[in-house]
C-alpha cells in the first residue's frame, strides 16, 4: 500500500505524463477514429448477437457479435482522450499496481454508442438484476499495448464497496457479472485467461473451440482469444452473495500490436437502504 505522500507523488507524475503518454499511445487508436458519423446519421445495432455456453462451474458464455464496428468505433472514439494508468481496485480504493500495465478511461454514460451497448448487456442479464435497486454501473475502456498484461485477479470485492455520492444513504455494493467486450485487437497474445476454469463439455476439455474462440491451456483452464465485437460473459457472485473464486482470471500480456476493450460490471446493492 502507498502511503499518502507517494500517493500524491504518483498522482501528480501521471497528471503530468498522462498527456504525452496518451499522444504516444494514440498511433495505436487513430485507426479506429476515423468516420465517426454525425449523432443524426447513427443509431443502435439491432440484437444479433449469438451466444455459446462454454463452462457450467463458474458460468462462462462467449458472446459472438455483442457490439458492431460502428460502435466500437464510437466508444474508442468517446473513451481514447481519457486513458491513464490502469489502477487496481481495493476496498480502501483504486491504487496503481505493476500487477496491471494497461491504460484505462471511464466511458461517459451519455455516450450514444455507450448507453446502446449497455442497453443490450441489460437486457442480455435478464430478471439477473432487480429493478429500481441494481444497475449496470459504469462502462470502462481498456487499451493494450505490447508487454501489457493484468495478472490474476478476480473482478468481484473480498468486502462490497460503498457507493459514493447518494445523498448520505449507506449503499453498499458488489458487481454481480462480468462483461468483457473486445472493441479492436490486432494483435499477438492478449488472450483472457481462466485457470480454474473447464469446458461444459467433457468431449471439448482437451482441444480448442471449432471457431479458435477459446482453447485449452497448457497450464489448465481456458483462454479466450481476442476477436473484435465479441465478449467473454461470467457471472461473479455465488447465490450466497459471496464471491465466486473459480472466476480468476488474467489478461495474458501481449505479444505484438495492441487490444483494446471495454468492460460492464452490473452492481448489485445490498442492506437497508439499497
Amino acid at each position: 500500500m502507498f502511503s499518502h505522500a507517494a500517493s500524491v507523488a504518483l498522482g501528480a507524475s501521471l497528471a503530468y505524463l498522462s498527456p504525452f503518454m496518451i499522444q504516444y499511445l494514440e498511433p495505436s487508436l487513430q485507426y479506429l477514429l476515423p468516420t465517426i458519423k454525425p449523432a443524426a446519421e447513427w443509431s443502435c445495432s439491432p440484437n444479433n448477437y449469438t451466444t455459446q455456453l462454454v463452462s457450467l462451474d463458474p458460468l462462462l458464455i462467449y458472446i459472438h457479435n455483442l457490439v458492431s464496428p460502428e460502435e466500437a468505433r464510437r466508444i474508442t472514439h468517446a473513451g481514447h482522450a481519457g486513458l491513464a494508468p490502469s489502477p487496481v481496485t481495493g476496498y480502501g480504493g483504486d491504487t496503481a499496481s505493476q500487477a496491471r500495465t494497461s491504460w484505462s478511461a471511464p466511458l461517459p454514460g451519455d455516450d450514444a454508442a455507450v448507453q446502446c451497448v449497455l442497453a443490450r448487456a441489460e437486457a442480455f442479464l435478464g430478471a439477473a438484476l432487480a429493478p429500481g435497486r441494481d444497475d449496470m454501473g459504469a462502462a470502462q475502456m481498456v487499451h493494450y499495448a505490447a508487454g501489457q498484461r493484468f495478472d490474476a485477479h478476480h473482478d468481484w470485492f473480498r468486502q462490497p464497496r460503498l457507493l459514493d455520492g447518494d445523498g448520505g444513504r449507506l449503499r453498499l455494493y458488489n458487481r454481480a457479472a462480468t462483461f468483457f467486450v473486445v472493441l479492436a485487437a490486432n494483435c499477438t497474445g492478449g488472450e483472457t485467461y481462466f485457470p480454474l476454469a473447464s469446458p461444459a463439455a467433457p468431449q471439448d476439455r482437451a482441444a480448442p473451440a471449432a471457431d479458435g474462440v477459446w482453447r485449452a491451456h497448457e497450464d489448465g483452464g481456458l483462454a479466450f482469444r481476442p476477436i473484435p465485437g465479441n465478449a467473454v460473459f461470467w457471472v461473479n457472485l455465488l447465490p450466497n452473495g459471496t464471491g465466486d473464486a473459480r472466476t480468476l482470471h488474467a489478461g495474458l500480456p501481449v505479444g505484438e500490436g495492441t487490444k483494446t476493450a471495454m468492460n460492464i460490471w452490473p452492481r448489485t446493492f445490498f442492506g437497508p437502504e439499497a
